[in-house]
């Protein structure tokens, strides 16, 4: 059974930051980490992204071309405004 589980990404792209939210799938907990990523490519190296479990960090690793590529990103939805 895999401990963490990634549900979606959030990127604020003039900040350079991407929320990263998912579940503990131990714990049945839900988490959501913000963390640098210059130019779309996330740096968990760099020491504005917190601490985090060892599997965790792992697994971000392990997906980190996806996260990069958007494969996580919320769908983002422009409003129609009917008149």
């Amino acid at each position: 059974m895999e401990l963490y589980r990634i549900f979606y990404t959030f990127r604020t792209r003039d900040l350079h930051f991407i929320t990263i939210t998912g579940m503990d799938m131990l714990n049945r907990k839900l988490f959501s980490i913000l963390v640098y990523s210059p130019d779309d490519s996330m740096d968990l190296n760099h020491k504005l992204t917190p601490d985090i479990p060892q599997e965790l960090y792992c697994l971000l690793n392990r997906e980190k071309r996806k996260i990069d590529s958007g494969y996580y990103d919320l769908s983002t939805w422009e409003t129609n405004v009917i008149h």
